[in-house]
Parts: C-alpha cells; sequence; structure tokens
C-alpha cells in the first residue's frame, strides 16, 4: 500500500506536490476540498498530507473523520497559515509543514511513512 491522500484547495500546491510523489513512485489521491477528503475511504492509505485551510472546512477535521475509521493513520499538515487554534489542534495530530518553504520536509515525510 503506497497510495497517498493529498488535500489542498490551492489546484498549483496539489500538482506539486502530487508530481512529486508520482515521480517517488507513489500514488496519490488528490482532493480540492475538506468535503471530498472526508468522504474518502482511508482503508488503502499509507498516509495523508493535508492543508489546514481547505476552503470549505479544515484539515484537522479532515483528519478527524480519516482517524474515526484509522486511528493509526500517519496525518501531516502542509499549510501557508492557520488560524492559532486550528494549529493547535494540527499539531497534536501530526508535524506542520509550512508552505511553500518545507516542501521538500513535506515529501521527505510522505516517503517515511508511505509503505
Amino acid at each position: 500500500m503506497r497510495k497517498v491522500l493529498i488535500a489542498d484547495d490551492s489546484p498549483v500546491a496539489l500538482d506539486v506536490v502530487s508530481k512529486r510523489l508520482l515521480a517517488s513512485g507513489l500514488e496519490t489521491v488528490s482532493c480540492v476540498s475538506s468535503a471530498d477528503a472526508r468522504v474518502r475511504d482511508p482503508a488503502d492509505l499509507s498516509c495523508a498530507l493535508l492543508d489546514l485551510d481547505l476552503g470549505d472546512g479544515d484539515g484537522t477535521m479532515v483528519a478527524a473523520s480519516l482517524r474515526a475509521t484509522r486511528p493509526e493513520l500517519p496525518i501531516a499538515f502542509f499549510s501557508g497559515s492557520a488560524a492559532p487554534d486550528v494549529a493547535e489542534r494540527a499539531r497534536a495530530l501530526g508535524p506542520i509543514f509550512a508552505k511553500p518553504d518545507e516542501l521538500d520536509s513535506a515529501i521527505a515525510w510522505v516517503r517515511l511513512h508511505a509503505r
């Protein structure tokens, strides 16, 4: 299982991250909204990389939905900004990588957690 869920409302960020992961031999499931990501079945995911601001919700909502089914699922966040309360909730769920400066670190984290 080497499938990675990526949720980001920025088409540019989604494309960049997806291409980097595909080049690493990983399959991606791309979502452009919180609603789209929350209906995904996490059963076949290795990990998830979520934006904190998804327009229609935040990444912590998606993380909670994924973890309700797969409590052990590794989740990280890749975000340009977040409200302090959202960032605090996110830190309790996984690491936060700053967009775009920590793209390499976020990709390295995904590679490490994708089995």
